[in-house]
């Protein structure tokens, strides 16, 4: 994933949907290209995407157990991770304590795999 901080401009690819959180508290979900695991097939080229992110708006990466789990399919989890960071936002909330109440949700089912939140806010 490669972000410019001057004009917002984010080219990426990778298998969980990434979400983009804007402050009036809508958000909405970025399925990229996805591919191998990194090194694990020699010369592999892998096809990338770009959007701009907007000012004021903020790009959260999940892993899948943040937002899979038992009883909680992918969409409904990008989902649900996607109106909490937009509530987050909306409530004028940083980008830690943003990933914290993304991270308190993904707690509260019992998820059992790997859960790490990364928020980019763009300002």
């Amino acid at each position: 994933m490669h972000i410019d901080p001057r004009d917002g401009q984010v080219t990426g690819a990778g298998h969980v949907p990434v979400l983009c959180a804007r402050k009036d508290g809508s958000h909405s979900i970025r399925e990229l290209p996805g591919g191998p695991v990194l090194a694990v097939v020699p010369d592999t080229e892998y096809r990338e995407e770009s959007f701009t992110l907007d000012e004021g708006s903020a790009l959260i990466m999940v892993t899948d157990g943040v937002v899979e789990g038992p009883g909680l399919t992918l969409d409904a989890g990008l989902e649900r991770a996607g109106t909490l960071a937009g509530a987050a936002l909306q409530d004028g909330l940083d980008a830690e304590e943003t990933a914290d109440r993304i991270l308190d949700a993904a707690a509260a089912v019992n998820h059992l795999d790997d859960v790490a939140v990364l928020v980019i806010r763009r300002t």
